[in-house]
C-alpha cells in the first residue's frame, strides 16, 4: 500500500472547536483521492490522526492539541455506572421491603 507523509484531512468541529469527526484523503490502489471539498482541509500526518480523542482534541496553529481536562471529563462520563431499569426496580422494591419490615 502506498503511503504519504501528510494527507488531506477535513475536520468536523463542535461549537467549542473540538474535533468530533473527520474525512481523510485515501489511496484507492491507483491514486490518492479526496472525496470532499478540500477548501478547509489541512495536511496531517496519518500517525497524528491516531492520537485524536474525539471531543477533547483541537487543531491549533496546524497542530493537534489534546485537552487533558476535557479528556478526563469524557472518560468519567463514559465510565459512569448507570443502573439498568431492572436494577433500579429491584433497589426500589428492596427499600420498600426494608421500610415495611422496620415498622
Amino acid at each position: 500500500m502506498e503511503t504519504k507523509d501528510k494527507i488531506k484531512v477535513l475536520f468536523d468541529l463542535d461549537g467549542n472547536g473540538y474535533i468530533t469527526g473527520w474525512q481523510q484523503e485515501f489511496f484507492d490502489g491507483y491514486e490518492w483521492k479526496t472525496p470532499f471539498d478540500t477548501t478547509n482541509a489541512v495536511d496531517v500526518a496519518p500517525a497524528d490522526l491516531e492520537t485524536i480523542v474525539m471531543g477533547a482534541t483541537k487543531l491549533v496553529d496546524g497542530q493537534l492539541v489534546l485537552d487533558a481536562v476535557k479528556q478526563a471529563e469524557i472518560e468519567a462520563e463514559a465510565n459512569k455506572v448507570t443502573p439498568t431499569t431492572e436494577q433500579q426496580l429491584i433497589a426500589t422494591l428492596s427499600l420498600r421491603l426494608a421500610q415495611l419490615e422496620a415498622k
